[in-house]
């Protein structure tokens, strides 16, 4: 089981940056296994962390097979939660939910004892056809994990602060987004991340998806934000699994010269 971790152990986080592969579970399975082989090869030390995937990272919108893809989530989940327990960390990423006769993109937070708890994306994104398909999450808290409250956003909510906002309250001083962010519009994505970092006072684990689906080419540039609003690291355009120690001590500091946090 993770080892809680306290307000000045460092820990590490990541993201995995890979081609979503529409409606294939299996290969964008592989490519998290092999992404996640990639980070623990790389450095000496991942564990305790956090590694956040891309935005619906096993099905992709494919929404004309979302009754089986949602249908196999559940075996999903048992299977990330071993890779969890594999390398001692907590996985981050969106999927298909079929829950009360609906259907959600869901930001599950997963670790070796399973699901830590979950967010629903609540502005869903009309280009991409998600409200014929998705039904808007409701507001929640943070999910309290291992690592300390972490708050969630889910690719389009990052343009809307308010979303961000209890869940700083309610202590959040990590938010983790998974993302389909099109390359058309990469510049929104990193100021975006950048400012939800800065008026939050908190750290920001984002990463975005690679590669072209039809006639949409994603934008890459996966990114790891201080409380300052500093880029600590980002990714290119393409495939990248990366990831850096973090210093928990960094929000506090940034808090302490004056405070942007509201009160709960």
């Amino acid at each position: 089981m993770l080892q809680t971790v306290s307000n000045t152990a460092s820990f590490f986080a990541g993201f995995l940056q890979f081609d979503v592969q529409s409606g294939e579970i299996g290969k964008n399975l592989s490519r998290v296994k092999d992404g996640l082989a990639e980070v623990a090869g790389f450095h000496k030390r991942i564990s305790p962390g956090i590694i956040v995937l891309p935005e619906l990272w096993a099905t992709g919108f494919a929404y004309e097979k979302l009754p089986s893809l949602a249908k196999a989530i559940p075996e999903l989940l048992k299977k990330l939660q071993i890779l969890a327990a594999e390398y001692q960390v907590l996985l981050a990423g969106s999927l298909p939910e079929y829950a009360n006769n609906t259907y959600y993109n869901t930001l599950f937070i997963t670790g070796p004892a399973g699901n830590a708890g979950t967010y629903r994306k609540q502005r869903l994104f009309s280009p991409m056809a998600e409200e014929t398909f998705f039904t808007p999450g409701e507001g929640r808290g943070p999910v309290h994990t291992s690592l300390g409250p972490v708050a969630g956003l889910v690719c389009y909510d990052l343009r809307f602060p308010e979303l961000l906002r209890q869940q700083t309250a309610l202590g959040a001083d990590l938010l983790v987004v998974p993302a389909q962010w099109p390359a058309a519009r990469i510049n929104h994505w990193r100021i975006l991340v950048q400012a939800r970092a800065i008026e939050n006072q908190m750290f920001v684990v984002a990463a975005n998806r690679c590669g072209t689906t039809g006639d949409t080419t994603f934008g890459g540039h996966s990114m790891i934000v201080g409380p300052d609003g500093s880029i600590l690291l980002e990714a290119g355009e393409s495939e990248e699994c990366r990831g850096i120690m973090l210093d928990p001590a960094m929000a506090p500091a940034a808090r302490s010269l004056f405070s942007t946090v509201p009160e709960k």
